[in-house]
C-alpha cells in the first residue's frame, strides 16, 4: 500500500490523470458541492462528470454515414461531411491509450475515462467515506470501469458510463443486472486506487493487484 499526496500522476485501468485547464475548472466545481448532503452531492458529482464527455462506446457504435454528393452554387460538385470521421476518433479513445487530458478536451469517453473522472470530482467534492474504481467483467474479453463509493457503511455503484447512454440497448448491464456486484478482487499487474477518510481528512491510496479495503 502506498498513500500519495495528489491524485495527479494516478493511472486506474490505463488512463493517466494529468493535469490539465479542464479538469481544474472541473475541479473547482467539484469543491463547491462539498457543503450538500451527501444524496445532493452524489447527483451534482454525477452530473459534472455526464457533462465533461459524451459515451465514445456509444459514438462509436453509430451508423456510418458517407458524404453525399452535391452541386455547389459554382456548379462544382462536392461531398457532405460524413460521420465517419468522428466515428473514428470514437474508436481511437475506446481502444487506445490517452490520458484524462485528451479525452477532457475532446469531450469523450469510455468507462476507463469516465470512472477517473468521477474518482477524482469525488474526491475533490469530499464525497463518501471511501471510494474505490472497480472493475467488472462483461465478458472473456472485456471489462468494464466503475465507482464505488461507501457513505455510512452503504454502498453506492456509480457508472456513468450506463448514465451516459442514450441508446439503452448498448447497455450492457441489462443482459446482466448484477454486472457490478461482482468487481474483481485481484487483478495482477494493475495498480487499485482509493481514497479513505480519517481524522486528517480523505486519504488517497494505490495498492498493486487489489484494493486496500481499510486503512
Amino acid at each position: 500500500m502506498r498513500t500519495l499526496d495528489t491524485y495527479i500522476g494516478i493511472e486506474p485501468f490505463a488512463v493517466l490523470v494529468d493535469n490539465s485547464p479542464q479538469l481544474s475548472r472541473l475541479a473547482g466545481k467539484a469543491r463547491k458541492l462539498k457543503s450538500l448532503l451527501f444524496p445532493e452531492r452524489l447527483g451534482a458529482v454525477k452530473s459534472l462528470a455526464l457533462g465533461a464527455m459524451v459515451n465514445a462506446y456509444e459514438g462509436m457504435m453509430q451508423a456510418p454515414e458517407v458524404g453525399i454528393p452535391e452541386i455547389d452554387s459554382d456548379g462544382e460538385l462536392r461531398m457532405t461531411q460524413g460521420n465517419l470521421e468522428e466515428i473514428s476518433q470514437f474508436e481511437d479513445i475506446v481502444f487506445n491509450r490517452h490520458p484524462l487530458s485528451y479525452a477532457l478536451e475532446k469531450k469523450a469517453g469510455c468507462c476507463r475515462y469516465q470512472s477517473a473522472l468521477f474518482f477524482v470530482l469525488g474526491y475533490e467534492a469530499d464525497l463518501g467515506d471511501k471510494h474505490f474504481i472497480q472493475v467488472a467483467p462483461v465478458n472473456p474479453r472485456v471489462n468494464t470501469a466503475f465507482n464505488e463509493v461507501i457513505q455510512g457503511g452503504q454502498s453506492h455503484l456509480v457508472s456513468i458510463f450506463r448514465e451516459s447512454l442514450k441508446d439503452q440497448s448498448l447497455d450492457y448491464a441489462r443482459q446482466n443486472p448484477r454486472l457490478f456486484e461482482h468487481a474483481f478482487k485481484k487483478l495482477p499487474g494493475c495498480d487499485f486506487f482509493s481514497y479513505h477518510r480519517a481524522h486528517s481528512g480523505l486519504v488517497l491510496v494505490s495498492n498493486p493487484s487489489s484494493h486496500v479495503e481499510q486503512l
